[in-house]
């Protein structure tokens, strides 16, 4: 598949929106990854995100209160 310069800006910046159900989707899909074993590194390529915000959804998630000692 080829992108066009524009039509990839147009994906980038939807990827990038600070919508908070934008951002609790993306949340959820690097958190299902991680749980499938891929590292961090991973993650964060496959979603177009930095190892710094993976690595953060992932320590916020197991701090959570509730959360079952795994």
């Amino acid at each position: 598949m080829i992108l066009s310069p524009e039509d990839r800006d147009m994906l980038l910046k939807a990827l990038h929106s600070k919508a908070p159900d934008v951002v609790q989707a993306r949340m959820a899909n690097a958190l299902l990854l991680l749980s499938e074993g891929l590292p961090v590194e991973d993650v964060a390529g496959l979603l177009y995100l930095d190892e710094k915000t993976v690595a953060g959804w992932q320590a916020i998630f197991a701090r959570r209160p509730g959360r079952a000692a795994a």
